[in-house]
């Protein structure tokens, strides 16, 4: 994944697929500071928003903006509007996840937690 959004920042980006751009407007206090390290997954597009695959790297530190990482799938924030965001890293950082900053970050959306299989099951059918 591409880390477009620092865990614990208000400073968000955007790929543009050779890039990483200032997302416009660059912040708004309704998302608050992220409270993961946020991006997306090259290649895979998710038909809810027409627009690249949403990722969350689990961890408790803050990964710089613009860091390609790679790991495991863990899960999924599933959310009623389809946008679903794949949480990938390393098996024994799943704990690390704070959910409540994420039901709090998702709340109009209605999210859950999904299982490794359902992740899966969801990239494989993009």
């Amino acid at each position: 994944m591409l880390v477009e959004w620092s865990l614990g920042t208000a400073e968000r980006y955007s790929w543009d697929g050779e890039r990483l751009l200032p997302k416009e407007p660059p912040w708004r206090p309704e998302w608050g500071l992220a409270p993961v390290n946020y991006g997306l997954i090259p290649g895979y597009y998710n038909p809810a928003d027409q627009d690249t695959l949403d990722a969350i790297w689990a961890g408790k530190e803050p990964i710089p903006v613009g860091s390609w990482l790679e790991g495991e799938v863990l899960g999924m924030i599933w959310v009623s509007d389809g946008d679903h965001k794949i949480i990938l890293g390393h098996p024994q950082n799943l704990s690390a996840l704070d959910l409540g900053a994420l039901w709090q970050w998702f709340k109009k959306r209605q999210p859950r937690l999904a299982s490794a299989e359902e992740a899966e099951a969801f990239v494989r059918s993009l």
